[in-house]
């Protein structure tokens, strides 16, 4: 090989090298970056939320606390405030509990746990969420055995006294008394001034006395949980690791943000119809069975679910007709906007044909024929000045056979 060949061999050569020196310095960097990228990057599916504000606009971002000034901080809150907010929904997806015991709260909402102790005033638990105690005077009821009849006993309970369910096998008791404990093998109540034992496994449930405690101060909030449980309290702060909130009882509650599936915040600028009565009832269906209409659920009694932008949506709020139906509501609050989404539920394989229209006084301020195959659709109605407003549901061109029509999150809402 002659010397001209020589140097483009070892030019080459050379080119090879550094070639494969650089894409080994590139490939450390990017091994380096992925590793700090990790390290750095600590949002998880509990920061990651949707937010619906009162009036009815929807903000997706990464919320990382709630500031003392009541301020969203983390990107993609435009500046928010608490106030603003009627709902803060995470993507931790709720899971089926493993509970034994269902705790039905003064305030609202039922925690699910097990392996329940009392002691005087103090209440001891396990649960898949992070609470492991509350005070008694928080507690409505403790389930240790849930069905309808249980629930039923408990309803009757005197409500001026703790109250023992006893199931014999055959029929339940109540035994009313002051309660002292439970353990792991018997509970202890206080039944005409003698400490009386009764074995844990005849106990179906306990119900706790209503001491007419008052309800905590502050914004009222509701807390869904992983687990699928709900808790009720004075929304006290929300920072990136818990929420605090204030139960009945001066009972300070922290739930872990990790936990936390949904929030859902009181104000009163606003009222769903779902806890409202309605003024005027009226449902005549043609050819199908009567169904009376539903609160929170489809006229079927199924979760609502209706499909919007493209997607699939569990509604945990709203009103479920079927047509012909006519719902007429009191405006007695001043209310300035009725908001909604309407449309038929999902139950129906995509089946149903109605008019569904939203009236004022007898005015109509907003009417759309809705198709199973069809999206819901948004209502946004000026009700400034009206004294009634009537959702009414007319039968279209499939008669009545599939019009399970839904008025999703139905709400009033002050616009001053």
């Amino acid at each position: 090989m002659n010397q001209t060949g020589t140097i483009a061999l070892l030019a080459a050569f050379l080119s090879m090298l550094v070639s494969f020196v650089g894409q080994a310095v590139s490939n450390e960097r990017a091994a380096a970056d992925a590793q700090n990228s990790a390290v750095t990057d600590t949002t998880d599916a509990s920061d990651i939320v949707t937010i619906e504000t009162i009036d009815g606009q929807t903000v997706s971002g990464n919320l990382v606390e709630v500031a003392a000034d009541g301020e969203l901080v983390g990107s993609g809150m435009g500046g928010l405030n608490i106030q603003q907010v009627l709902s803060i929904a995470t993507k931790t997806a709720v899971q089926k509990s493993n509970a034994e015991v269902q705790l039905v709260l003064v305030d609202g909402g039922e925690l699910g746990i097990s392996q329940p102790t009392i002691d005087g005033e103090s209440m001891v638990f396990d649960s898949e969420v992070g609470v492991g105690s509350l005070s008694v005077s928080s507690v409505r009821a403790v389930l240790l055995r849930d069905n309808a009849s249980i629930r039923n006993a408990i309803k009757k309970a005197e409500p001026d006294k703790d109250t023992v369910i006893v199931d014999s096998g055959e029929s339940l008791a109540a035994v009313a008394g002051v309660l002292e404990s439970l353990t792991a093998d018997k509970l202890q109540l206080n039944y005409k001034g003698k400490s009386r034992k009764i074995a844990r496994e005849k106990v179906a449930a306990i119900v706790v006395a209503d001491l007419g405690l008052r309800s905590p101060a502050g914004t009222m909030a509701t807390v869904t949980l992983t687990d699928g449980s709900r808790v009720r309290g004075s929304l006290g702060s929300i920072s990136k690791e818990k929420i605090q909130l204030e139960l009945t009882g001066k009972q300070n509650v922290s739930i872990g943000r990790e936990f936390l599936s949904r929030l859902d915040i009181d104000s009163d600028s606003i009222a769903f119809l779902s806890d409202l009565t309605p003024v005027e009832v009226s449902e005549r269906p043609q050819f199908t069975v009567e169904s009376p209409w539903q609160k929170n659920l489809s006229v079927a009694r199924n979760p609502m679910r209706m499909r919007v932008g493209g997607q699939w949506v569990q509604f945990d709020n709203g009103i479920g007709v079927q047509s012909f139906s006519r719902l007429v509501f009191a405006n007695d609050r001043g209310f300035g906007r009725f908001l909604c989404v309407a449309g038929i539920d999902g139950e129906t394989n995509g089946r149903g044909d109605c008019v569904m229209r939203v009236e004022g006084d007898g005015i109509t301020l907003w009417t759309q024929r809705i198709r199973g195959d069809e999206e819901a659709v948004e209502v946004d109605v000026d009700i400034s000045g009206i004294s009634q407003v009537a959702l009414v549901v007319e039968l279209g061109e499939q008669f009545d056979l599939a019009d399970h029509a839904n008025w999703a999150r139905a709400r009033f809402l002050k616009t001053e």
